[in-house]
């Protein structure tokens, strides 16, 4: 994988934590790569739809985790509680 860095004011790095805390991206760069996709994926044809993660199997492993952690049947660990869960 290609890295790139960027510089965000205050404001903006705010924004991202608050997105990243709320549940819906494992890290920063899950949220970057969903913000690039949306805008040059979706862009190009018309539709989000060219978004791997909306084709199968992607999507439909993606409702049925979500529903998992929502009924409580998974749980989000952070790595160092993964690590002693399976002592790593």
């Amino acid at each position: 994988m290609i890295t790139y860095n960027i510089s965000l004011n205050k404001e903006l790095a705010q924004i991202v934590e608050k997105k990243i805390k709320s549940g819906k991206f494992a890290n920063r760069s899950e949220f970057f790569r969903q913000i690039l996709r949306s805008m040059f994926l979706s862009e190009k044809a018309g539709n989000i739809e060219n978004d791997f993660i909306y084709s199968e199997p992607h999507y439909s492993e993606l409702r049925k985790r979500i529903k998992n952690l929502k009924t409580g049947k998974e749980k989000i660990v952070n790595s160092k509680e993964f690590d002693k869960e399976f002592n790593l």
